[in-house]
C-alpha cells in the first residue's frame, strides 16, 4: 500500500500557502461578478432605482476603485474622488427626499469612469490588493475617517 507523502502543517507553513495564492489575480469569474454588479447598479441609478442599493454598491465601489488606484492599480485622483463623491452625496439626498434613487446625466459619465476603472482593476489586481482594499473599505464604513495611501506608482494598464 502506497503511502501519501506528509505535508507540513505548521501555521508559518500555513500562512506561507495563503500569502502565494494571494499574490494571485482575482480569479475571472469573481472578477467579473464585481464588476458586472457594479455595471448593472450604474444602469439602475441611471434609470432610476426604487431603492438605495444601488447608490451605495456604487459609492461602495467608487472607494474600492481608489483604494485599489493607491495601491499602484491604476490612476484615480483626489480631486476626482471629492467630485464623484459629491455627485453620490446628491444621489442620497434626492433619493432620501424622493424615494427614488437616480444619478443626474451630468455625473453619469464620471462615475462610469469610475466603474470602468474598477472593472479594469478588478481583472489586474491581485487577491491581496482586493483584500487590502476591502478591509480600507469596511473600516471606513464603521467611522475611521479617509486617508489617503501614499499613492504607489501605476502599474501599466
Amino acid at each position: 500500500m502506497s503511502r501519501t507523502l506528509p505535508f507540513q502543517r505548521s501555521p508559518h507553513a500555513t500562512r506561507a500557502r495563503l500569502s502565494k495564492a494571494q499574490l494571485l489575480p482575482i480569479p475571472r469569474a469573481v472578477a467579473d461578478e464585481l464588476a458586472l454588479a457594479a455595471h448593472m447598479s450604474l444602469t439602475a441609478l441611471r434609470s432610476g432605482a426604487p431603492d438605495i442599493a444601488p447608490a451605495q454598491h456604487i459609492t461602495e465601489a467608487m472607494y474600492l476603485a481608489k483604494f485599489l488606484a493607491e495601491a499602484g492599480h491604476g490612476d484615480f485622483s483626489h480631486e476626482e474622488l471629492l467630485r464623484a463623491d459629491q455627485s453620490m452625496a446628491a444621489v442620497f439626498d434626492a433619493g432620501r427626499a424622493s424615494g427614488t434613487w437616480t444619478l443626474a446625466a451630468d455625473d453619469f459619465e464620471r462615475l462610469a469612469a469610475i466603474v470602468s476603472l474598477y472593472d479594469h482593476q478588478l481583472r489586474r489586481a491581485s487577491f491581496a490588493a482586493l483584500s487590502v482594499a476591502s478591509d480600507r473599505l469596511e473600516r471606513f464604513k464603521s467611522g475611521e475617517p479617509y486617508q489617503p495611501m501614499h499613492a504607489r506608482k501605476s502599474a501599466p494598464l
